[in-house]
């Protein structure tokens, strides 16, 4: 993650706070559901593609 995106994903999560506490559940939930793709972007470990064993039966 660089820096720009670190910084986005801080807005957002400032953004959603914000509507929380102010009560405005539907913008709050609009808020969050980019945070919550985000950060299951950063989750999991990429994984390799399967090499060729080399072996052709």
């Amino acid at each position: 993650m660089n820096s720009t995106e670190g910084l986005a994903y801080g807005a957002l999560f400032v953004l959603a706070i914000t509507l929380l506490l102010t009560n405005h559940f539907i913008l709050a939930t609009v808020a969050i559901v980019p945070y919550v793709l985000a950060s299951f972007k950063y989750s999991f470990p990429k994984q390799k593609e399967k090499e060729p064993s080399g072996r052709n039966h």
